[in-house]
């Protein structure tokens, strides 16, 4: 059986949660919560077959497979006999990949820049200072190590975080314009797309920020058929959040600041 190596609000692990969802294959779940600051959830071995040392993390037999989009990718190579996620047409196959790629491309480093600026800052300063620096001294990205320090420090006044709120304004600017010419991200068919950027609606609005896009109709209504989705519930909603009070309030307070530089052109 599948092994999971994963934690309840993780954006790459919901989307891995959901691929297995929608395709009907078990699962076995670990849970690790690799982001408050506690390096100390890993198992030893655990860098052996993640480098980065980061969820989701996959395993199926003697495959150990890292990073949310190839195993995605994985689960449709590896499981053609289950429901399908990505289309037979090359061309909607290459339009899925290209939304999938703005993943990589800087939108994952944004969201982790908004929510280290706006809530998981706040664990960090709370957190005691050795078990804090045993978690930096056992994180292997080194942009990720220095992007957390300075959102840590300065939170919503990081240099980092206008340019975080500018990407995700373009994404879903272009992801609505989209949506109002097909069904899916990716034609016609629900897809990895789908479920790749999904997550990233699901994180800033537990940030209280859905405010800031409720103008994108195309985009809304796409997210509300995917959150009536049977496998959205399992793989998102039941897994809950433990952090969902904290994200309310620190929402909340950091709103006016983010949708001041949401409403920023340049």
């Amino acid at each position: 059986m599948i092994t999971l190596f994963h934690y309840d609000r993780s954006t790459a692990a919901q989307r891995v949660r959901l691929g297995l969802e929608e395709k009907n294959i078990e699962w076995k779940s670990v849970v690790i919560d690799t982001a408050l600051g506690d390096a100390s959830q890993r198992p030893a071995d655990f860098h052996k077959y993640n480098p980065k040392g980061l969820i989701p993390l996959l395993k199926d037999g003697d495959a150990a497979i890292p990073e949310s989009t190839i195993i995605l990718e994985y689960l449709e190579d590896a499981y053609q006999n289950y429901v399908k996620l990505r289309s037979v047409n090359p061309k909607e196959v290459a339009q899925m990949r290209l939304w999938m790629r703005k993943i990589e491309d800087g939108i994952h480093v944004a969201s982790r820049t908004i929510g280290v600026c706006v809530v998981n800052r706040h664990f960090y300063q709370k957190t005691d200072k050795k078990q804090l620096a045993d978690y930096y001294a056992k994180m292997r990205d080194g942009v990720r190590k220095s992007n957390d320090k300075i959102n840590t420090e300065m939170g919503l006044e990081s240099p980092l975080l206008p340019p975080a709120i500018k990407a995700f304004k373009k994404l879903f600017t272009d992801m609505d314009i989209q949506l109002q010419n097909s069904k899916w991200l990716a034609g016609d068919n629900y897809s990895l797309a789908d479920i790749s950027l999904v997550v990233y609606l699901t994180r800033l609005g537990s940030f209280q920020m859905s405010p800031l896009w409720s103008d994108l109709r195309a985009l809304n209504n796409w997210f509300d058929k995917i959150q009536g989705r049977p496998a959205y519930q399992k793989a998102v909603i039941e897994w809950g959040d433990i952090t969902a009070e904290k994200r309310k309030t620190e929402g909340d307070a950091a709103f006016e600041q983010v949708k001041k530089l949401w409403k920023q052109e340049k």
